[in-house]
């Protein structure tokens, strides 16, 4: 079996969106890129190689928002596919803290969703996203495979 590198460039973005002009929260993203090793003999029988770093995140209020909002996180993909013939799908994803994996696509997909208030209720608030690319034996051969990752804030208004 020949090695094979995994790499996925992590291309993140924080966008906010339905926040009062005098509210200003800030997404601080970290620990990317997302990053496979090529995969053992183990992995493969295992179905799919872990990233060992995650991907962190937290949501800080940084102005006067007495009100409470609601902050979202959300992940996608702007890429179709991880490419040498593989499917975007493959590559998935789960918040740190929950057990369940979710494919990776190109519409968003909320990650975590809290409520927020300045200095009160949950600011700041942080967590983080691991990833696994799924493995077969037959139809993975040899490649690198990529894909921008986006990882969005959307705050809304009361």
């Amino acid at each position: 079996m020949r090695a094979r590198r995994l790499l996925l460039a992590a291309a993140l973005a924080a966008a906010l969106g339905g926040r009062a002009a005098s509210a200003q929260v800030q997404l601080t993203v970290g620990g990317g890129p997302v990053n496979f090793s090529a995969p053992t003999v183990t992995d493969y029988t295992n179905g799919f190689v872990l990233d060992a770093t995650p991907l962190s995140y937290t949501v800080n209020i940084q102005a006067d928002l007495n009100t409470q909002r609601t902050s979202i996180i959300e992940i996608s993909s702007t890429s179709a596919n991880l490419g040498g013939g593989k499917a975007l799908s493959d590559l998935q994803w789960r918040r740190s803290d929950l057990g369940t994996w979710n494919a990776l696509t190109t519409s968003p997909a909320t990650v975590e969703s809290r409520p927020i208030r300045n200095g009160t209720l949950n600011d700041p608030w942080s967590n983080s996203v691991v990833f696994r690319l799924l493995l077969s034996w037959t139809a993975d051969g040899p490649a690198t495979h990529t894909a921008n990752i986006t990882v969005t804030l959307t705050v809304t208004t009361p």
